[in-house]
């Protein structure tokens, strides 16, 4: 991790709980998530940052183990500080070679995990697929659009962007069936896209002083939460952001006699 990238994240970490597009990106995540038909036992988000969703997750599901894993020690301090006793076990490691056995839970989270710089995305979703029970989920959600690829991912550590197209193959290869994909962040879309787009032919330069804006990250919060409420119901067509729902399907088994 780069210093950059390291004052980035720390301040993204601080800022979770604040109204912002952390606060608000995870108002989409609960809304994808009200009434998923999940099989017992245990939820893990992979990439749990400063634990924000994590102490959600632990509050929305009660009676069931939760673990989070991130592969930094500066995110995994954060989440410590703002998790209470008990809430969910921290656990540093990588996604691509996960602490844990397989089959073993009903729920995997992955928000903006697989899409980080040195992670390989199709080995992520396999091993996402190893550890979840059959009928278990994986809800992930990735930075969209390859061509919108800028400034602002590199000092995120996003290693890349991903067409729908590119992420239902991974999950249908991987075993999963493909329940949902949708888009998110649809309000800020053209702005943003048109400033990446800046960015990215150096017409305009990265100011990392752009994200510290209360008033902006109010106004995110606001759109964000407004768009929770449409997906609660119905896809978005575009967004900056772009998740996708899906289930573990049983083993083919060979018909007739061996």
């Amino acid at each position: 991790m780069t210093p950059q990238v390291g004052a980035m994240l720390a301040s993204l970490y601080e800022r979770e709980r604040q109204p912002g597009w952390s606060s608000g990106m995870r108002a989409v995540t609960r809304a994808l998530l009200a009434d998923l038909a999940l099989p017992p036992g245990p939820l893990l988000e992979l990439g749990c940052g400063g634990g924000a969703m994590l102490a959600e997750l632990a509050a929305t599901f009660p009676d069931r183990p939760v673990y989070g894993l991130d592969l930094w020690e500066l995110a995994l301090r954060q989440a410590r500080r703002g998790l209470s006793t008990g809430d969910s076990a921290l656990v540093q490691g990588d996604l691509q070679r996960l602490p844990f056995p397989a089959q073993h839970f009903a729920l995997v989270l992955a928000l903006d995990a697989f899409d980080q710089r040195g992670v390989d995305f199709v080995t992520g979703i396999r091993e996402s697929w190893r550890i979840l029970q059959v009928g278990g989920m994986l809800v992930m959600r990735v930075s969209a659009h390859p061509w919108l690829y800028s400034a602002h991912d590199v000092a995120f550590n996003t290693g890349a962007r991903y067409s729908a197209t590119t992420v239902r193959q991974a999950l249908e290869d991987a075993g999963l069936e493909v329940i949902r994909l949708t888009y998110a962040n649809f309000l800020w879309f053209v702005p943003v896209a048109v400033l990446r787009l800046l960015q990215r032919w150096g017409i305009l330069p990265f100011r990392a002083d752009w994200y510290q804006s209360a008033r902006l990250q109010r106004a995110m919060a606001g759109a964000l939460t407004r768009e929770a409420a449409w997906l609660a119901r119905r896809n978005l067509p575009i967004g900056l952001s772009l998740y996708a729902l899906a289930r573990k399907r049983p083993a083919h088994r060979r018909e007739g006699c061996g």
